[in-house]
């Protein structure tokens, strides 16, 4: 990731900086970032509650379910996210 980083700083001075360039970027700062986090709490990120120990309780319900798994909860960032994973 750092060669990467470090290219592209290198062919937006000699060239210029464009959409690609901060993309690129972009997605090697939320890599690390997840990356970190995963060594932060390991394991716990695939606990039912998630890192926090939340005692908060599943509810069953189908509909909200398929809305998740196609990318239509209403939160924009859930959503985004089940659409790239199809």
């Amino acid at each position: 990731p750092r060669r990467v980083a470090h290219e592209c700083a290198k062919y937006e001075q000699k060239r210029v900086a464009n959409k690609s360039t901060y993309w690129v970027k972009f997605e090697l700062t939320w890599r690390d970032y997840f990356v970190y986090y995963a060594h932060k709490y390991g394991e716990k990120l695939f606990f039912p509650y998630g890192v926090k120990g939340s005692s908060q309780k599943w509810r069953v319900d189908s509909n909200a379910l398929r809305a998740w798994k196609e990318g239509r909860t209403g939160a924009p960032l859930v959503d985004a996210n089940m659409r790239e994973l199809r």
